[in-house]
């Protein structure tokens, strides 16, 4: 056997004995925060094939409290692993996702594009030969992959969709690309198209607000925002409500910032937030503090408002984050970019990529004519 044939013949061991390693009490607590998070906390889950794909995540991309993987620890508990294998396994944290058309067979490789970043994927598979019988060319499946040498290796639970079936299959990959947009990106004409589109967002609110940044009552954010897109797409009229179900019903004013690096964020309360920074003696009352803390401390607030108010006013933001931690010796300057990873390391991993996703034009035409329909 050739090395590839070798080493999709000792995938289904090897997954077999990871799996059974991730079952070690050593990884119950982060299993079970992990799977709460993804399914709530009573677990009812119709589709096994769901499920199915994550474990398989959480096996191969969650990382650990310590930065790690399970993979990780798996092959640094296995040393005597041969060093093929060991690169195999490791090379399963560089996992695809996406909904593959079938455009033809070569033996045990089925030639693909995925629909999501639109490049071309040589996939094999650890089963017997004839599951690709039942994938013939103008046929999608839905799957993860991942590396083995220069092919892919299907990975998890797979969705088979007919070639009468392309509109679940585009549905089905639209959504991929919307919810994970860094799926996109591995795709390097995407990404230099997002980076276009962002910035020309950004000069377009520069020019309609004056001001990357602009404070609003909650009252007034709707408006404000569709104007700004009808603006931008020069289509009055045709922007989307503004989805505000996340503002609690306390807040008072929202934050708008289109940064040019992370694209466009809404917070809650800003004016609170530069108030507290402005005059840090407002740290003292309740509502002040709350407000910088969940900045701080929620995950699903991204670093900018803080990372901004601490540059606009650089002299208060040591008695600030004092006030937020509780802890008198903290200074911005020396401990403000680590707390803040430490609270938002999902947003730092993907900081890098555009905030947009980007979609082929078969999928973009596909949108067209849903909503025209």
């Amino acid at each position: 056997m050739s090395s590839i044939d070798e080493l999709v013949r000792r995938s289904v061991t090897l997954k077999r004995e990871l799996l059974d390693y991730a079952r070690k009490p050593r990884f119950d607590r982060a299993f079970r925060q992990e799977i709460r998070a993804r399914f709530g906390r009573v677990v009812v889950v119709e589709d096994e094939g769901e499920l199915s794909n994550f474990f398989d995540w959480f096996v191969q991309q969650h990382r650990l409290h310590d930065g790690r993987t399970v993979i990780d620890l798996f092959v640094e508990a296995h040393p005597a692993l041969p060093e093929a294998e060991r690169e195999f396994l490791l090379g399963w944290r560089d996992v695809r996702e996406g909904v593959f058309e079938v455009t033809g067979r070569d033996g045990p490789v089925l030639h693909t594009v995925n629909l999501v970043d639109d490049l071309p994927y040589r996939i094999r598979t650890n089963t017997d030969e004839p599951t690709f019988d039942k994938m013939p060319p103008g046929s999608f499946i839905g799957s993860r992959i991942v590396p083995v040498h220069d092919d892919w290796l299907l990975s998890g639970a797979t969705a088979r969709y007919s070639a009468q079936d392309r509109a679940s299959a585009y549905g089905a990959a639209i959504r991929l690309a919307t919810e994970q947009p860094a799926l996109v990106f591995y795709n390097p004409q995407r990404l230099a198209r997002a980076w276009e589109l962002q910035r020309a967002q950004h000069a377009a609110f520069v020019a309609h607000f004056g001001s990357d940044e602009v404070t609003l009552g909650v009252d007034e954010v709707d408006k404000a925002i569709r104007g700004y897109w009808d603006a931008y797409s020069g289509e009055p009229g045709t922007a989307p409500p503004t989805d505000l179900d996340w503002l609690d019903y306390s807040a008072e004013t929202v934050g708008v910032i289109y940064d040019p690096q992370t694209g466009l964020g809404m917070y809650a309360d800003y004016a609170l937030a530069e108030q507290a920074f402005a005059d840090p003696d407002l740290m003292r009352r309740r509502r002040y503090k709350e407000i910088v803390r969940a900045y701080l401390h929620d995950d699903t607030v991204d670093p900018v408002p803080l990372q901004r108010l601490a540059a606009r006013y650089p002299d208060n933001a040591d008695r600030v984050l004092r006030a937020a931690t509780g802890k008198p010796a903290t200074t911005w300057h020396e401990h403000g970019e680590q707390l803040l990873r430490g609270q938002k390391s999902d947003w730092y991993a993907s900081s890098h990529l555009p905030r947009l996703t980007v979609l082929s034009d078969r999928l973009a035409a596909h949108v067209r004519v849903g909503l025209h329909e």
